[in-house]
């Protein structure tokens, strides 16, 4: 049996996985990381499924746009086989040469226990826009 440490360790080690393998191009390994009928969300396309979320990826990260994801501040909440978790992230990315912060932002994720193991079941992203004035 788990401890609310040991799933808390275990969902941080998903969301540093997030990271390095969408910033690897490994999309594979990425939707392996949700559960099979996992959603991701980000503005306002939803990809279900896990090859669904490797289509995603593929048509949205070519080797040209990826760059390195940070993922920081996660706010763990555990529920028995249930999880929610909001962390903050930033994407940087070489621009002309010059390493620049592309995206801020927020993931908005549920997770639950499949097998044993911690899955995303949704990631809603959420970016970091300007005030209007």
């Amino acid at each position: 049996m788990s401890t609310r440490v040991d799933d808390e360790l275990a969902i941080r080690r998903t969301l540093a996985a997030y990271c390095v393998l969408v910033d690897d191009g490994d999309f594979a390994a990425v939707a392996e990381l949700f559960a099979p009928d996992g959603s991701f969300a980000y503005r306002g396309e939803v990809a279900t499924g896990r090859d669904a979320i490797v289509h995603w990826f593929d048509e949205n990260h070519p080797p040209e746009r990826r760059g390195k994801h940070v993922c920081v501040n996660p706010l763990i909440d555990v529920d028995g086989g249930r999880a929610t978790v909001v962390s903050d992230f930033l994407f940087l990315r070489f621009i002309d040469g010059t390493l620049t912060t592309k995206f801020v932002g927020r993931y908005r994720d549920a997770f639950v226990r499949v097998d044993g193991e911690w899955r995303i079941e949704r990631r809603d992203i959420a970016l970091l826009e300007a005030p209007s004035p």
